[in-house]
């Protein structure tokens, strides 16, 4: 039996809240945590107080994040009240969530993109810096983060146009592109690391053993997510649409566990003096720039 659209909206509102909801709470906690963290380094490298955590990129792209996702529950918000409350009191409700070229829902799927387009970029982030800034190893996923610029704004646009999502072959090309990315960047961080830290002293290399895990406990996840779309969509089931709206709190969510447990001091993208003997990696970051 085929999921009605109301029911799907309706599920996808709430487990979208709930989410975002957790998401919310830990982003906050996360920036508390690397605000004070900031804060002590700044106060115990007097000579280096020329930074800011406002000019971090990990600070800048987790506010953008927040902002992004939660435009993007509002507009969800906003679309069940449209549907339920302004249009026909809900009569037409079922019309309404099935015409995809409504402007409600060609910005949510815009700041949708947006969101994925974000969180890709602060795992590429994440990437460059554990491989000290290495350029080389960000030509696959630069790659694979432009083609999913082009190929976003295509899909947009083709659902304008075109109000049957089964109809929109896009869809599937970015759900890969962004998949490709995080696998990629998390397979290369953890090898990075794995390689680093089997050959230290425990005491060295336990708070990157701790950050290893949750890297790829997260884009084990979100890795899971895509692959729930992917099939949804292939069977063309109602379902994806609640899988795609709320692959942004997903993203937030998956960052905002990175970010507090960096928060908490498990682990931190920052040059730090080690007792001897020393492990062997070193990143090139800057004093105010965590993971």
């Amino acid at each position: 039996m085929s999921l009605s659209l109301i029911s799907v909206n309706l599920t996808t509102l709430a487990l979208s809240t709930l989410i975002y909801g957790a998401y919310a709470v830990l982003f906050f906690i996360s920036m508390y945590l690397l605000v004070g963290k900031y804060d002590s380094t700044h106060t115990s490298h007097k000579s280096r107080q020329d930074g800011s955590i406002f000019k971090s990129l990990v600070f800048v792209s987790a506010i953008l994040l927040f902002i992004t996702v939660t435009a993007h529950w509002i507009t969800l918000v906003y679309r069940a009240f449209l549907a339920f409350v302004v249009l026909q009191d809900g009569t037409e409700a079922e019309i309404f969530f099935g015409d995809q070229t409504q402007p409600s829902a060609v910005v949510s799927n815009s700041i949708l993109a947006l969101a994925i387009l974000i969180g890709d970029a602060v795992i590429i982030y994440r990437l460059w810096v554990v491989w000290s800034y290495n350029k080389l190893v960000l030509v696959v996923p630069a790659f694979t983060l432009f083609a999913f610029t082009i190929v976003s704004s295509v899909s947009t646009y083709t659902t304008w146009r075109n109000s049957d999502v089964f109809a929109n072959p896009w869809l599937k090309i970015d759900t890969v592109l962004t998949l490709i990315t995080n696998v990629y960047c998390t397979a290369f961080i953890a090898w990075k690391i794995w390689t680093i830290t089997r050959i230290t002293m425990p005491s060295d290399g336990s708070n990157l053993r701790h950050f290893l895990i949750i890297v790829v406990e997260s884009a084990g996840f979100y890795a899971l997510w895509a692959v729930l779309f992917v099939i949804a969509y292939e069977f063309k089931s109602n379902l994806q649409l609640t899988i795609i709206l709320t692959s942004p709190a997903v993203v937030g969510l998956v960052n905002a566990l990175i970010q507090t447990r960096v928060g908490l001091g498990w682990t931190s993208e920052q040059t730090k003096v080690m007792p001897w003997p020393a492990s062997p990696l070193c990143f090139a970051a800057r004093v105010n720039d965590q993971v």
